[in-house]
């Protein structure tokens, strides 16, 4: 299998839930953050299918457990499933302690898991990238940032999915407005597209309501309020977001997002940067006066308390699914339980 190239990643990530026995794992890296984490759900997804949401054939790892202790992820892939079926490990922040624990995996005669590894921000000339290219038993799916056509088509596509289509000046104004990370520009267009419900097409009119700097910067203020433990300033934000017609399904991805970028940064410590070196190194950069506001969370979310974040959100946006009428109630009790781990760990 080795490099799945991006025009081949949609018909492999579909043909996953026939995954061949010699399958032992995938491997989601590059430089689209939320590409990444996106990409690794479906795929996750397309393996388990309804059974993703359970417990015994779903299992996350981090780097760091695996620093500490390398067997793990033995231990994790030659585990039968209580009730039979596929298993699934999943690895987020994969680097070296990742690498170093596969080589003995791959040394397995059986193999009862297959594993997905997320590892954003990795570059491809990695060793850990060359090992997943290499061996026939392994796929390396990058992800990195879309260009100008692929932002085009992904706004025709995501757009003809509520029915809609844009106008050619809208389409190119979302094309300059949409970013280099997928999962955030998916999240804009299904913002537009829940306006503009019902209508059939998309105009510029409705781009430039839906698609301000304007709601950017608040939503950047709001994740930022809830990261750091204010609570308060957190739900004002939040609260004029929904008045402004974002959705709370919208914000829960931003926050998603953000979990991601936090996780991708604390890859960039564990490799000996500090707090602010590893924001500065951050791509697209941080706006200078937000810097200090980025370092004070990196202290105050360890990558243990990232996953823990990371899954009370994505059950936040199940719920949401399930209670749409509850939406924003759901998003704010998530957002606000968030804001009090970080003040918690503030205090500490």
């Amino acid at each position: 299998m080795s490099l799945i190239r991006k025009a081949q990643q949609e018909s492999f990530i579909r043909q996953l839930a026939d995954a061949p026995d010699h399958l032992a794992g995938l491997l989601i890296y590059g430089s689209d953050v939320g590409g990444v984490h996106e990409l690794a759900q479906r795929a996750v997804r397309t393996l388990l299918g309804e059974a993703a949401d359970d417990p015994f054939t779903l299992v996350t790892l981090g780097e760091d457990a695996l620093a500490d202790d390398p067997g793990r992820l033995v231990d994790e892939v030659q585990s039968v499933s209580m009730f039979g079926g596929r298993r699934v490990v999943l690895v987020r922040g994969a680097a070296d302690a990742f690498r170093k624990a596969m080589a003995t995996v791959l040394d397995l005669p059986m193999r009862e898991a297959i594993i997905v590894a997320e590892a954003p921000g990795l570059k491809k000339d990695s060793a850990l990238a060359k090992l997943f290219e290499k061996d026939k038993r392994l796929a390396a799916l990058p992800v990195h940032a879309d260009d100008a056509g692929d932002l085009r088509r992904l706004a025709t596509e995501v757009l003809a999915e509520y029915g809609l289509k844009p106008d050619n000046d809208a389409l190119m104004a979302l094309q300059s407005l949409l970013g280099a990370d997928r999962a955030a520009s998916r999240n804009e267009l299904e913002k537009l597209a829940l306006y503009c419900h019902g209508r059939g097409r998309v105009t510029l009119e409705d781009v430039r309501a839906v698609c301000s700097d304007a709601a950017a910067h608040m939503m950047t203020d709001m994740l930022d309020a809830f990261f750091t433990g204010d609570a308060a300033r957190g739900a004002r934000l939040f609260n004029a977001l929904l008045a402004e017609g974002t959705p709370a399904a919208a914000m829960l991805q931003a926050a998603a997002n953000h979990v991601a970028k936090l996780r991708e940064l604390r890859v960039l410590m564990a490799q000996g940067a500090s707090a602010q070196e590893a924001v500065k190194r951050m791509r697209p950069p941080v706006f200078f006066r937000r810097q200090p506001v980025m370092a004070r969370q990196l202290g105050l979310w360890t990558p243990e308390k990232l996953d823990v974040a990371d899954e009370s959100i994505w059950q936040a946006m199940r719920q949401t699914r399930v209670l749409p009428e509850l939406e924003a109630q759901l998003a704010e009790r998530c957002l606000l339980g968030l804001a009090m781990r970080a003040r918690r760990q503030s205090a500490a």
